[in-house]
C-alpha cells in the first residue's frame, strides 16, 4: 500500500475568484440577472473541459444540499445564499461554488496525496475563466477576495489525513503548535468549528498573502510529508510497546462494525479510525477506499438519500449498521 495514503485520506485545492467591479456576495442582493450571467458564465467554462451538471441552491432540496455538504462538495455557507449556486463535475473531483463568501470559489479534490494533479486540473479551468470573466486582481495585492486572509495568491490547499496513532499517544497538540508557527491550521473534517471523529484531521494553510503559487505548494508538500512520517512512526512506536493490546483494540472495532445491529454516527466513527489503522497496519485485509468512502456513505443526508426518503435518528443508526456490514 501507498505510505503516503495510509495517512492522506485526499487533498483539496482551492482558489478564491472576484469580478472585478461587482461588489461582494455578502454587499449583492436582489440582483438575480447577475448572477445568472456568473452562473452561465462558469458553467459554459466548466462544460468545456468536464463533463458535469449545474445546480442552484434555489432549486436544490435540504437533503441534497446536505449531503453535497457531507461529501465536501458545497460549504454550508453557501446552502444559505439565495443566489447560490454549484457546478460538479460527473466525478466529484471539481466542484465551483457561485456566490458563496466570494463570487467563484473553485475547488478540487484528490483521493491520496495527489496535490500536483488536483492543481493542475483546477488550473486549467482557472486560466479558462480568466479569459471569459474579468476576475479582480492587483498587481500589489494580487487576487482580490471578501475575506483579507485569502488575498494573493487566493489560494488555499488542504489535506484529509488519519492521525490515530498521534492522536493515541496524546502528542496532537505539540503537532498542532508547530503547525500553527509556519502557517497552517488544523481543524476536525468538516473544517472550522468541527471537532475531529475518527482520527480524521483537515490541515490547511492559512494566508496566503505576499506568497506564490509555488511556494505555498512547496511548503505544503514539505509540510504534509513531515506530517505523514511522524505519524507512520508513531504507529510503529505503538506497535513496539503494545502489539497485541493495538491489535485488540482495532479487531475489537471490528467485530463491532462487521455485526452490529444499529450504531450511531460518533460511534461509528470511533470504530471505523480503529479499523482504517487496522487496514493500513496489515491487521484487516480490506481495501482502504472503501473503509474510506464508508466515512461519507454514512452520514444523515447520504443515508436518507440512499433510502430515497427521510430517516429518524433511530431508522439511520439501523440503516447504518446494515450499509457497514453489506460494504466491509
Amino acid at each position: 500500500m501507498d505510505k503516503n495514503k495510509e495517512v492522506v485520506i485526499s487533498t483539496r485545492v482551492r482558489f478564491a475568484r472576484n469580478i472585478n467591479g461587482l461588489p461582494f456576495p455578502h454587499k449583492l442582493t436582489g440582483q438575480e440577472e447577475i448572477y445568472s450571467v456568473l452562473m452561465k458564465n462558469v458553467n459554459d467554462c466548466c462544460t468545456q473541459l468536464f463533463s458535469g451538471k449545474f445546480i442552484k441552491m434555489a432549486d436544490a432540496d435540504r437533503l441534497l444540499e446536505q449531503s453535497l455538504a457531507e461529501k465536501h462538495l458545497i460549504s454550508t455557507e453557501l446552502i444559505k445564499k439565495q443566489y447560490g449556486g454549484v457546478f460538479l463535475s460527473s466525478d466529484e473531483t471539481v466542484s465551483i461554488m457561485i456566490n458563496e463568501e466570494d463570487h467563484i470559489r473553485e475547488q478540487c479534490i484528490m483521493p491520496g496525496f495527489d496535490l500536483d494533479n488536483a492543481y493542475a486540473k483546477l488550473l486549467r479551468l482557472d486560466k479558462l475563466l480568466a479569459t471569459k470573466l474579468d476576475i479582480a486582481y492587483d498587481k500589489y495585492l494580487g487576487y482580490l477576495t471578501a475575506c483579507p486572509t485569502n488575498l494573493g495568491a487566493a489560494m488555499r490547499l488542504s489535506a484529509m489525513v488519519s492521525l490515530p496513532a498521534l492522536t493515541i499517544s496524546r502528542k496532537m497538540n505539540g503537532l498542532i503548535g508547530g503547525l500553527q508557527q509556519i502557517g497552517f491550521t488544523i481543524r476536525g473534517a468538516y473544517g472550522e468549528g468541527t471537532d475531529p471523529e475518527g482520527f480524521e484531521y483537515q490541515i490547511s494553510n492559512q494566508a496566503a498573502v505576499g506568497k506564490s503559487e509555488d511556494t505555498i505548494k512547496d511548503l505544503f508538500r514539505r509540510s504534509i510529508a513531515q506530517v505523514i512520517k511522524l505519524e507512520l512512526d508513531e504507529r510503529e512506536v505503538l506497535r513496539q510497546k503494545d502489539e497485541i493490546g493495538l491489535q485488540d483494540q482495532i479487531m475489537r472495532s471490528w467485530g463491532i462494525l462487521t455485526n452490529c445491529c444499529k450504531i450511531s454516527s460518533s460511534e461509528f466513527m470511533k470504530l471505523l479510525g480503529y479499523v482504517r489503522l487496522g487496514v493500513a497496519m496489515g491487521y484487516i485485509d480490506r481495501d482502504i477506499d472503501r473503509i474510506d468512502n464508508l466515512a461519507v456513505a454514512t452520514q444523515p443526508a447520504m443515508l436518507c438519500m440512499f433510502a430515497k426518503k427521510i430517516l429518524g435518528a433511530e431508522e439511520r443508526d439501523r440503516a447504518r449498521a446494515a450499509l457497514v456490514k453489506k460494504t466491509i
